[in-house]
């Protein structure tokens, strides 16, 4: 069944007429109950007239039943793009597209004992679905209900308004019956009709004040009434702004604020708030700037350090708090942080007093005191940022919480944490890329000096902080939205100064900016300018880059990706408005455009995420890639700006790939200790390939739980996997590698670079000054035997996860790697890894592969001679022994003109040893103890 919920509310698009009225929806009677019949009529050349001349129409239906202002369908009877001959409506006689269908509400939708439906939503639809009539502007019709004998305003559809003087409103109303009708004005009767269901009147606003406006019906011993208040003003007084001051909240003194909203052509503006208990007065109207784009107004008298929520009241019908405040009120789920203790002494939204979101302000705030100002910032190609989301890094889900897991971020290399979207975002449960207020720390996480204590210390520690930001788009609660928009929370009107009716391009969410629009243009600067100064970031992930183009792609994501020459002129000066007051910030892009432009921006000194979940996750499942395009000379670029990943967090775990997809023969991936070694291999060639890196949250020990089981919800944590051993060689592997780019330069900016990646023998050769690396793997799942192992010189070579030393007399070596294997080599000793990388290959192997008797080693234990007989069908084959690192101590070739081998080993220390037998075809393992 195909459900369908709009996220705007408040339509003001349907009218009420009993009447065959022109209107894109009517109904008989015009004010319907729930538990009586009603004709619905639909002309289908109104409103998006996506159904003229179409026959048969079907009606797609649901009932409300949340609230008489809600827009959720919670009961569809009918499936979507079904011929349902319940669904098809009739043809109004003589007419070409007037259409009408009539029912019951509370028999269609079955409601239980306790379920009201308040009202009813609908579209119109062919028999397949593929043409709808929708309003005008794309949106759902709704149909309010009265549940008995009732009377309603159809006009206007608000509870109160505000007109200045000279302006006039039609007043209708509508009865659930023909009844006798009257409209009172401050108790004084202005209009009356008898035996009607529908009264008008015209209300002309001549003195100031507030006018109390009552409907009235009357029918035997029934009586209905429903009450609406006109707020009548004088217009807005005229004077510029003092100098000095900006948009949003300036704090002059202790005791004195300036407000400034930027909201052009509005007519008025009131400020109401905890300092005028939410009154509408005239020593509260804003001045307007001349050229009608700014009102601002001075408030005195304030206590302080102390707390006022507060709101802008626009032309009398919209209420939004200011979209520079840091601090914001919510009606929906400030209760919940309060109640979980989540933010200490916040204030309860005013309910009863105002509705919408609400901001605060506060004169005398106690400054964060910024500690740690000198700390070392790495170079962008020395990046390694650990990117995490504050509600799911831990169970406690504060700013707090991750400052005290600062120290393990830092034991594991991370130089740069990315967090993502922290701006007040809808709801408190969130990934944060539906953002609201763009200057307010989410309170869900804490206090905003909580947030800047994490940043503070992760400086201390010499880990720059980069903000996911989010700035292709906001959703309907944003101040910005509301004040051009359909509703109260519909799509952005055509005269909206910041965004697009729109979206200009796909897999756009919420509402699209206009990065063209010079609104815009400066919005996007003070915001970027203020998370750099305010909480002292360090640069900015920035979502959906690709997205900020006024180009118009529709859905075409291959068009959408093509070079955008004002793309790129619009990523350009975002860049050099950020570098002219923060030269060393990061500027990063999730951008996946194509590479002649992100090779262009590139080099102007952008960087770039680089997307290698793809190949790594088919890798993960034992499949072979070449995953070179994570190089960015690979690219043709001239900067190391590539930020090259694995994961992230819209992408699958590679881990989760492993152990529920992995290749089960001739090595079983899915077994923990092979989906280790897996992603162990994966992960040190991602780490050897040069230039900046990230990790999502957990990849370091292998986190597996599926993200689209639940993708936006609350995921589990698993710091409990670190005491799992195998889980601990994969994070004793992440922190190694990163130790190595961190510690030297060749894994950052080396002199010279050779990556050869297409083969199932893997390699990664890299130089800076006199120290060369060597990095081998074999990415199949079978032994290499004869693996030929090449090296830029001769000489002494050292393993850097065994400690084993090689001598090399010439530039290449022939050394078997088995399934997933890989092996790091300098030319110069370096300090071994700290815990367990490498799987214990004495228990980790299968001691015999094959059923034959004749195969044995004696004496076991032996003290200096040991006896291999041979298994039967081996004539020619190599062998070698290996101690617990894997490392090989003896080993040769036979050519079977013996049945038994002798070896010596009387200078081998005490311990376990295995003896491997390979003759191509089979490989024979058995163990041994020297003594």
């Amino acid at each position: 069944m195909k459900s369908r919920i709009t996220i705007s509310i408040y339509l003001l698009v349907l009218l009420f007429f009993s009447s065959s009225a022109i209107a894109q929806v009517t109904t008989q009677p015009g004010f319907p109950r729930a538990d009586q019949k009603v004709k619905i009529i639909y002309d289908a050349t109104q409103g998006s007239s996506g159904l003229v001349g179409e026959d048969p129409v079907y009606i797609h239906i649901g009932a409300v039943t949340q609230g008489p202002t809600s827009t959720t369908w919670s009961i569809v009877p009918f499936e979507w793009g079904t011929a349902n001959p319940d669904a098809r409506m009739s043809k109004v006689e003589g007419e070409s597209d007037l259409w009408e269908w009539e029912l019951t509400p509370n028999e269609l939708f079955e409601i239980s004992g306790d379920q009201t439906v308040f009202r009813l939503g609908m579209v119109f639809r062919n028999a397949t679905g593929n043409r709808e009539g929708k309003t005008a502007t794309n949106g759902d019709f709704f149909v309010n209900l009265s549940q008995g004998f009732d009377v309603s305003f159809t006009n206007p559809l608000t509870s109160s308004m505000l007109l200045e003087i000279g302006e006039s409103q039609e007043i209708s109303i509508v009865a659930s019956e023909a009844s006798n009708l009257s409209i009172t004005i401050n108790n004084s009767e202005v209009a009356s009709s008898l035996e009607s269901e529908t009264l008008d009147y015209t209300f002309n606003a001549t003195t100031e004040g507030v006018f109390e406006i009552q409907a009235k019906a009357i029918s035997g011993d029934q009586e209905a009434t429903a009450d609406i208040s006109i707020n009548v003003v004088g217009q807005s007084p005229q004077a510029e702004l003092p100098e000095g001051v900006r948009k949003g909240i300036n704090y002059i003194s202790d005791t004195e604020v300036i407000l400034v909203l930027e909201a052009p052509k509005k007519k008025n503006v009131f400020v109401i708030g905890d300092f005028n208990d939410w009154q509408i007065l005239p020593s509260y109207q804003m001045f307007q700037t001349t050229n009608k784009e700014m009102f601002w107004l001075r408030i005195t008298d304030l206590n302080p350090g102390e707390e006022y929520i507060f709101q802008y009241l626009v032309d009398g019908s919209i209420r939004i708090g200011d979209p520079y405040a840091d601090k914001t009120s919510d009606p929906f789920n400030d209760q919940e942080i309060i109640d979980q203790n989540r933010y200490p002494e916040l204030k309860p939204y005013p309910q009863g007093k105002t509705e919408f979101q609400a901001s605060y302000l506060q004169t005398a705030q106690q400054p964060y005191e910024w500690k740690y100002l000198d700390y070392n910032k790495p170079k962008p190609e020395e990046l390694v940022v650990y990117e995490l989301l504050v509600r799911d890094f831990d169970d406690r889900r504060t700013y707090k919480a991750v400052t005290e897991r600062l120290d393990y971020l830092k034991d594991l290399g991370i130089n740069a944490i990315e967090l993502m979207p922290i701006k007040e975002f809808e709801g408190n449960l969130s990934w944060g890329y539906n953002p609201s207020f763009f200057f307010a720390a989410d309170k869900v996480y804490g206090p905003k000096n909580d947030l800047k204590e994490l940043i503070d210390e992760a400086h201390k520690r010499d880990m720059v902080v980069i903000l996911d930001m989010v700035l292709n788009h906001a959703f309907g609660q944003n101040p910005m939205v509301r004040l051009y928009n359909d509703g109260d929370y519909g799509a952005p009107t055509e005269d909206n100064p910041w965004f697009n009716r729109v979206a200009r391009h796909p897999f756009n969410v919420g509402y699209d900016f206009n990065h063209e629009s010079e609104y815009t243009k400066a919005f996007v600067d003070t915001v970027n300018h203020y998370w750099l100064s305010e909480y002292k970031f360090d640069g900015y992930r920035f979502d959906l880059s690709k997205g900020f183009t006024q180009v118009n792609s529709g859905d075409n994501v291959s068009f959408w990706s093509q070079r955008d020459e004002s793309r790129i002129a619009i990523w350009k000066n975002i860049y050099d408005n950020i570098k002219k007051d923060f030269p060393d910030a990061y500027v990063i892009l999730e951008h996946f455009a194509d590479n002649s432009e992100e090779t262009e921006l590139a080099n102007y000194g952008l960087m770039f995420w680089g997307n290698m979940n793809g190949d790594f996750r088919a890798m993960a499942k034992g499949e072979n890639r070449n995953f070179d395009w994570g190089y960015y000379k690979t690219r043709g670029w001239e900067q190391s700006n590539l930020v090259t990943y694995m994961e992230s967090q819209d992408e699958e775990r590679t881990m989760w790939e492993s152990i529920n997809y992995g290749q089960r023969s001739p090595i079983d991936i899915r077994e923990l200790n092979h989906a280790t070694n897996r992603n162990q291999l994966m992960a040190t060639f991602f780490f050897a390939i040069p230039g900046p890196k990230m990790l999502w949250q957990f990849e370091e020990f292998g986190y597996d739980l599926e993200l689209n089981n639940d993708r936006l919800g609350v995921k589990p944590t698993r710091w409990n996997y670190l005491d799992n051993p195998e889980r601990q060689r994969l994070f004793n592997l992440y922190r190694a590698m990163i130790q190595l780019k961190n510690d030297y330069n060749f894994f950052n900016e080396p002199d010279e670079a050779t990556l050869s990646l297409t083969q199932v023998v893997k390699s990664i050769k890299v130089e800076e000054g006199d120290l060369s690396v060597v990095l081998y793997g074999n990415f199949g799942l079978t032994d290499v035997n004869n693996a030929s192992l090449t090296f830029p010189s001769t000489g002494t070579w050292y393993n850097y996860f065994t400690g084993e030393e090689i001598n090399l007399t010439s530039n290449s070596i022939t050394q078997r790697l088995r399934g997933n294997q890989f092996v790091l080599y300098t030319n110069q000793k370096l300090p071994m890894p700290e815990g367990q990388i490498l799987e214990d290959i004495i228990t980790s192997v299968e001691e015999e592969n094959i059923d034959d008797l004749a195969f044995k080693i004696y004496p076991n234990p032996s003290s200096d001679m040991l006896n291999i007989s041979m298994p039967n069908g081996f004539n020619q084959f190599n062998y070698r022994v290996l101690d617990l690192t894997g490392r090989v101590l003896l080993e040769g070739e036979e050519s079977g003109v013996s049945n038994n081998l002798e070896l010596e080993i009387k200078d081998f220390k005490a311990g376990l040893y295995i003896f491997e037998l390979n003759d191509n075809r089979q490989l024979v393992r058995k163990r041994f103890i020297k003594k």
